[in-house]
C-alpha cells in the first residue's frame, strides 16, 4: 500500500518576529527570543529531505521528491514589510522552500488582483482557485488554475483550490467579473472530471486546498466524503482530504483520540503591545494519531466533525504540519481508486533555539536589506507638515490625524459589506459602490514618531515611523450610545498626553474640556460629503484655501471642503447602527476604548488590512491619477472602466480654464517641489518671492478663472495644481490602486525583489555551515521595475489640514 507524505502550512506573514510561546510548545530558554523564516525553512527542508527521490528533475535541476509541500493561502499581506514591498519579498521565499502547489487566500488580494498576477507569475509552482470564474472568459482568472495533477508514490493526485464566499465580501478590490461558485458543487464536478475512467487524468486521489473557516471546512468534508471509515465511500464522488487555512484561533478537535504533547523600524513592528495572532493547528477527527498536538477538545464550530479528514496548520512561520497518508486500493471499477485508511502526523514547533538554514539567513538578510533601502523611497510630497508630535496629536485635532482617518474611513468602501441591503453587493457593476462606513475613530496614540515631517518629501520609512503597528483596520457595528461612550472615554484624560485622544472622520464632535471627564461631549453629528464628484459640487470658491503664483506662472490651490453637518448621532442605545472603522487594538478595548469591545464585526481582524498598507495604496492611486491625467489623450489602456472614467473627467477638467483640475493629489512642477528651507516657518507652499504661507494664516480666496494657464501637451507643463482630499477622490485613488498595475508608479523595485536569481539562497544542506561572504553585487544584471525611474514630479501631493471636526468650545479660554 502506498504511503504519501505531505508537508503543509498556511497564513504566513512576517519573515522575522518576536517569539510568543504557543499552547503545548516545548519550553525554550534561548536568550534570543525571536524567530525568522530561515528556521522554518530549515525545518521544512529537513523533513522534505527524508522523502524518497523521484527519477524526474524539477525546474531547478534537483530531483523531485515523492511527497507534496502544500500551501493554503495568505502570504503576500499583511505585514509591515508587505506595506513596503506589496508582497514581492515573499516570492523568493516561497520558491526556495519548494512549494508544490498553493491556494490563494483573502489577503493575497490586498494590493489588488492585477498586482497578484505579477506575484503569482514570479513563483515557480501552480496556484489554484477552482470555484471562482471570470465571467468574461468562462474560466479561472488569469494565472490561476482549476486544478493541477501530480504523480507521487505511484498514484495520481489532483489538487484543487476552494474558497468560501464569506471573505470575498470583505475584499475592496474584488473584480466585479469574478463570480463565486459553490465549493461543494465545484468539487463534485471536478471529481467527475478528474476521476473519469475514460478521461484524460484518471486520478487516484483528490486533495482540496481551502481558505475557509473551520465550520465551513467541516461542512465541506462531510458533504464531499473527506471522512474516515464511511461505508461505500469508494463509490462516491468528492474529495479525499482537505488542507485548509484562514483560521487563527487556537483549538483542537482531537476528542478522545490519543494525542502526545511530546532593521530598527521593522523590528519595532514586531514588538508592539499587540498580542500575536493565536496559533491554530486543526486536525479533523478522522486522523488516526497525531504527535505534538495541544488544544481544547470540542472547540466551537467543530461539533459536526465526526470523522473528518482535515488538516490546518498554524500561522506566521511558527509551526509546520507533516502527515502521512496510508492509501488502500479500492476494488476495480470503484469511483475512488484509493481510499485514505490512515492519516497520521506531527505538529512541529519553530522555537528560538530551532536551527536555522545558513542559506536562508543570507536570503532573509538580502530581502530585509532591500526593504530597508526601500524605506528611503519617497511616496508623496506634503505642502503642510506631517505633525506627529505627541503634544499635538494626543491633545488636539491635527491635520495629519484628519487626513489619515479620512483615508482609513474608505478602506472598505468597495467591498460588498459596504453595500446597502438589496443593492446586490455590487457584483454586477464595478461602479455600484455603496455608502461605505459611517465614521472612523482612531486615536492619538496611533500616530507615532513624535516628530514633524516635511513640508517636502515623505518617504515610506516616514509613513512606517508614523504608523508602525501591524494590527489590522476593522469595521464594526455600534449604536449612538456606543459612539458617545467611546468619545467620552477618549476625551476623559485630557490634557494628559495619553494615547486615547480621538481622531475621527465622518463625524463633527463639539466638546468642552472645562466640563468634567465623561461629560465633555456636547454633540456629535455625521458629516456630509459626496462620495463621487459632480459638476455641481466641484467648484465652490468658499472651499478654496488660498494659493500662490510661482515665478513660472504655476498656481497651487488647496481645496478644503467646509464642514456640512448631517444627521445627529444621538446618545441612545439601540436604534440606528453605525458602521465604524477602527483599529483591532482599539476594538479589543485597549487604551481606554472599552465601549468598542464586544461589538459585531463587519470586517474582523483576519480580513482587515494594516494602516500603512491602506495609506500606501491611496498614495499610489493618487500618483497614478496625476500621471495619466496629464496626457491630452488616453495613451494607456486601463483594466478598470471606472479608472478610465476618472481619468477622462480629470483630463477634461485639467484642460478647462473655468474649473480647477480634479485630483486627489496633484503634483506641481519640479521647480516647485524643492523642499522648503526647514528653518522657515511651517509652510503650506513656497511663493515666488521666496516667502512662505504659514499654515495658521490660511484664508478662503475666490478663484479668478481668467488668470489660469493650462497646458496638456506633455509632462511637467501643467500650470495649475489642485490638492483635494474629499471623499470621492479618496475613493477614486483607492480604486485605481487596487484595479490597475502600479509598477510604473511604485518607487519600490518589486520586480527586482521578486527575481529568484536575485535572492537565490543556494543549495540547501541539512548540515549547518558557515555563511560565505557575498563578493558581488546581488542586483547585477537584474532587470528593474519601471518604478526605478520614478521622479518627484510623479509623486502624490498632499496637504493635511485642520477643518474643525473636533471643536473644543473652550479652547483658548483658560
Amino acid at each position: 500500500m502506498p504511503t504519501l507524505p505531505i508537508l503543509c502550512f498556511n497564513d504566513v506573514y512576517r519573515v522575522q518576529q518576536k517569539y510568543n510561546p504557543q499552547p503545548g510548545a516545548p519550553e525554550d530558554n534561548s536568550p534570543d527570543q525571536n524567530l525568522t523564516v530561515s528556521q522554518f525553512a530549515q525545518l521544512l527542508l529537513t523533513e522534505r529531505s527524508k522523502w524518497a527521490d523521484k527519477s524526474t528533475l524539477a525546474a531547478d535541476g534537483e530531483k523531485e521528491k515523492e511527497g507534496l509541500v502544500l500551501f493554503a493561502g495568505d502570504v503576500f499581506s499583511p505585514s509591515v514589510e508587505s506595506s513596503v514591498t506589496r508582497g514581492s519579498h515573499m516570492v523568493p521565499i516561497l520558491n526556495a522552500i519548494k512549494v508544490d502547489a498553493a491556494c490563494v487566500g483573502n489577503h493575497d488580494f490586498d494590493s489588488g488582483y492585477p498586482h497578484l498576477t505579477k506575484l503569482i507569475q514570479s513563483t515557480t509552482f501552480p496556484w489554484m482557485l477552482s470555484n471562482i470564474v471570470d465571467v468574461n472568459t468562462g474560466v479561472q482568472p488569469e494565472t490561476l488554475q482549476k486544478y493541477h495533477i501530480f504523480e507521487r508514490c505511484g498514484v495520481k493526485i489532483g489538487v484543487i483550490g476552494l474558497v468560501e464566499q464569506d471573505w470575498i465580501a470583505t475584499i475592496p478590490s474584488w473584480p466585479h467579473n469574478f463570480k463565486y461558485r459553490s465549493m461543494t458543487e465545484t468539487a463534485l464536478k471536478l471529481s467527475r472530471e478528474l476521476r473519469d475512467p475514460n478521461g484524460e487524468h484518471q486520478v487516484d486521489l483528490i486533495i482540496a486546498l481551502t481558505h475557509c473557516r473551520v465550520p465551513n471546512d467541516i461542512m465541506l468534508a462531510n458533504e464531499l466524503g473527506a471522512v474516515a471509515g464511511k461505508a461505500g465511500l469508494e463509490n462516491e464522488h468528492g474529495v479525499d482530504l482537505i488542507i485548509g487555512g484562514h483560521d487563527h484561533v487556537s483549538q483542537t478537535v482531537l476528542s478522545d483520540r490519543k494525542a502526545d504533547n511530546s532593521e530598527d523600524i521593522l523590528r519595532k513592528s514586531t514588538d508592539t503591545n499587540q498580542s500575536c495572532l493565536d496559533n491554530v493547528s486543526q486536525i479533523g477527527q478522522g486522523a488516526s494519531s497525531w504527535e505534538g498536538y495541544s488544544g481544547r477538545k470540542g472547540a466551537p464550530g467543530t461539533l459536526e466533525d465526526i470523522s473528518c479528514l482535515i488538516m490546518k496548520n498554524g500561522t506566521d512561520f511558527r509551526d509546520l504540519t507533516s502527515a502521512s497518508l496510508e492509501l488502500t486500493p479500492s476494488p476495480p471499477g470503484s469511483i475512488r481508486k484509493h481510499l485514505i485508511t490512515s492519516l497520521t502526523g506531527k505538529h512541529h514547533y519553530v522555537l528560538p533555539s530551532s536551527p536555522s538554514s545558513p542559506a536562508f539567513e543570507q536570503l532573509v538578510k538580502s530581502l530585509l536589506s532591500s526593504v530597508s533601502e526601500a524605506l528611503q523611497k519617497p511616496v508623496c510630497f506634503t505642502l503642510a507638515p506631517f505633525d506627529a508630535r505627541s503634544d499635538v496629536v494626543r491633545v488636539e485635532e491635527s491635520g495629519l490625524g484628519n487626513w489619515i482617518a479620512d483615508v482609513l474611513m474608505h478602506a472598505f468602501a468597495e467591498s460588498n459589506i459596504a453595500k446597502k441591503e438589496g443593492e446586490g453587493g455590487g457584483d454586477e457593476n464595478e461602479d455600484d459602490e455603496g455608502p461605505g462606513a459611517d465614521a472612523a475613530i482612531i486615536c492619538g496614540g496611533t500616530l507615532r514618531g513624535d516628530s514633524q515631517y516635511g513640508p517636502g518629501k515623505i518617504t515610506i520609512g516616514d509613513i512606517l515611523e508614523i504608523l508602525p503597528f501591524d494590527d489590522p483596520v476593522v469595521c464594526l457595528e455600534i449604536d449612538g450610545a456606543g459612539i458617545w461612550s467611546t468619545l467620552e472615554s477618549a476625551l476623559s484624560k485630557w490634557p494628559a498626553q495619553e494615547g486615547r485622544f480621538p481622531i475621527v472622520s465622518g463625524l463633527a464632535v463639539k466638546w468642552d474640556h472645562k466640563r468634567p471627564p465623561n461629560n465633555r461631549v456636547i454633540s456629535i453629528h455625521q458629516l456630509v460629503q459626496p462620495t463621487r464628484e459632480t459638476d455641481d459640487d466641484w467648484e465652490d470658491p468658499q472651499d478654496m484655501v488660498d494659493f500662490r503664483e510661482q515665478e513660472d506662472g504655476t498656481r497651487v490651490v488647496v481645496k478644503n471642503r467646509r464642514l456640512k453637518l448631517g444627521e445627529e448621532v444621538k446618545n441612545q442605545e439601540g436604534g440606528r447602527m453605525y458602521k465604524v472603522i477602527t483599529r483591532d487594538y482599539m476594538a479589543q478595548g485597549f487604551d481606554g476604548f472599552e465601549p468598542l469591545k464586544n461589538r459585531k464585526f463587519i470586517v474582523d481582524d483576519e480580513n482587515g488590512q494594516i494602516m500603512s498598507s491602506i495609506l500606501r495604496s491611496f498614495l499610489l492611486g493618487s500618483a497614478y491619477i496625476f500621471r495619466h491625467k496629464q496626457l491630452e489623450e488616453a495613451a494607456h489602456s486601463h483594466l478598470s472602466r471606472r479608472t478610465s472614467q476618472v481619468l477622462l473627467r480629470a483630463r477634461a477638467q485639467h484642460q478647462t480654464h473655468s474649473s480647477p483640475s480634479v485630483s486627489v493629489s496633484s503634483s506641481p512642477k519640479r521647480e516647485f517641489l524643492s523642499p522648503p528651507n526647514m528653518h522657515t516657518p511651517m509652510g503650506l507652499s513656497p511663493n515666488g518671492d521666496g516667502g512662505y504661507l504659514t499654515a495658521g494664516n490660511l484664508k478662503a480666496h475666490a478663484m479668478s478663472p481668467g488668470s489660469d494657464v493650462s497646458s496638456s501637451s506633455g509632462w511637467g507643463l501643467l500650470k495649475r495644481h489642485v490638492v483635494d482630499h474629499d471623499w470621492g477622490t479618496i475613493r477614486n485613488a483607492l480604486h485605481v490602486a487596487r484595479h490597475e498595475h502600479m509598477s510604473g508608479i511604485d518607487s519600490v523595485p518589486g520586480q527586482a525583489m521578486r527575481q529568484t536569481g536575485h535572492h537565490q539562497p543556494g543549495a540547501w544542506s541539512p548540515v549547518e555551515g558557515p555563511i560565505e561572504e557575498q563578493t558581488s553585487d546581488p542586483t547585477e544584471g537584474v532587470p528593474l521595475d519601471d518604478g526605478e525611474d520614478i521622479t518627484i514630479q510623479d509623486l502624490a501631493i498632499v496637504c493635511p489640514l485642520i477643518d474643525g471636526r473636533m471643536r473644543d468650545v473652550s479652547a483658548g479660554k483658560d
